[in-house]
């Protein structure tokens, strides 16, 4: 079915945040600010507050629509408290005549096509005005709705298993401690040694060479190609073959310092720094994205063990301490290096990985990828009018 195209300025407001003064950031205080790292988190983030005069337009409620410029381009509904909007967040409020959950899943349709249209320096941005150029097909406002109940159930669906896989990730946390003992206790009295004895190599994509250079030589493709460019957000979804970049071979070998061969522990270095994940084997050419650091871990360290021993509660507290940044929060190699870890065999290490490939066959069998298979088809499906005539 072919819907009219509308610019997307022309079905709703566009609100931009505010560059809120860092001298005046605060502990506590009246109201808190909300940055990109709270989207999608609306609970478990910490604030940077504010405690002087605002203007009212800046202040966001539950349930507005708020979307990310800078980084991965994220679009999330506001779940918190009240808040103040910072700056590289804009608010999206749909026009009368546009179904509110429709709109949101619309973005998370064209959330690719927006991250696309951004500048890269050290950090991806979009502009608002490109933002407003963009055209969407519009159903009527009934289709609209009917297409915002099935995506909506779709991905409880989705949730729901998703749910699971946390359960089975917090008992492989339950395991852990109950070989090892509370990482923040250290009841079994662990020596104490730093993350950066264990490392052997600690690089990035940046390591390669100068920014004319990787300009010059690098050129990220959205069509299949030699190598994949794994990005944290491709991480984040588990999913290496859908929207995805990729590079040619030139250029892969061109970052040569930068090539991921699987089971290494990648670090977000900006926006959702100190962000830990354990790299997966591919078994295809890899190379390292922009905003991440990739470690390669020496023979006295298992990197699934390094990998949950890093997200646990003592890791994540250990790597937060480490993050700096009122707006934009980054971590250096040295704070990588510098992360407390205890020194324990490497045979009880094997043990404990060996216990979580049982945990990780589990979740295999559930096959919870079913439930995520099915929404991104109904997503796909409802924009180009072929879920509901």
């Amino acid at each position: 079915m072919s819907w009219k195209k509308v610019r997307l300025d022309s079905i709703c407001t566009m609100l931009s945040g505010n560059a809120w003064s860092a001298s005046k950031f605060k502990d506590s205080g009246k109201i808190p600010i909300i940055r990109i790292q709270n989207l999608g988190n609306n609970e478990n983030e910490k604030f940077i507050w504010w405690d002087d005069k605002y203007d009212n337009k800046f202040v966001i409620h539950a349930g507005d629509l708020l979307l990310s410029l800078s980084g991965s381009i994220k679009i999330d509904t506001w779940k918190g408290e009240d808040a103040l909007l910072n700056q590289r967040i804009v608010k999206l409020i749909p026009n009368n005549g546009v179904d509110h959950r429709w709109f949101y899943w619309q973005i998370n349709n064209i959330i690719l096509e927006i991250e696309k249209m951004g500048k890269w320096a050290l950090v991806n941005n979009v502009s608002v005005t490109d933002l407003k150029e963009i055209k969407i097909p519009l159903p009527p406002l009934p289709i609209q709705k009917r297409i915002a109940e099935i995506l909506d159930a779709a991905d409880a669906l989705r949730r729901k298993d998703q749910e699971l896989l946390r359960k089975y990730d917090e008992l492989a946390q339950a395991i852990f401690i109950d070989m090892f003992g509370d990482p923040v206790k250290n009841e079994k009295g662990w020596e104490v040694k730093k993350f950066g004895d264990y490392i052997n190599v600690l690089t990035d994509y940046h390591s390669n060479g100068s920014y004319e250079t990787l300009r010059d030589h690098v050129q990220l493709k959205t069509t299949p190609d030699y190598a994949l460019m794994v990005r944290t957000t491709d991480l984040e979804k588990n999913n290496f073959e859908d929207d995805v970049n990729y590079i040619t071979k030139e250029a892969y070998e061109h970052l040569e310092k930068s090539k991921v061969f699987g089971g290494e522990i990648i670090v977000n270095k900006i926006g959702s720094a100190g962000k830990v994940y354990l790299m997966p084997y591919l078994n295809r050419p890899v190379s390292l994205g922009m905003n991440s650091f990739l470690l390669r871990l020496n023979n006295k360290m298992n990197p699934v063990f390094a990998y949950y021993f890093l997200t646990s509660q003592f890791g994540e507290y250990e790597i937060s301490k480490r993050v700096f940044g009122a707006v934009t929060k980054t971590i250096t190699k040295d704070a990588v290096r510098s992360i407390p870890m205890y020194d324990i065999p490497l045979d009880l290490q094997d043990k404990y990985v060996s216990m979580i490939e049982k945990i990780n066959l589990m979740k295999t069998n559930k096959n919870s990828d079913y439930s995520k298979t099915l929404f991104d088809s109904l997503l796909q499906q409802a924009f180009k009018g072929e879920l509901v005539k």
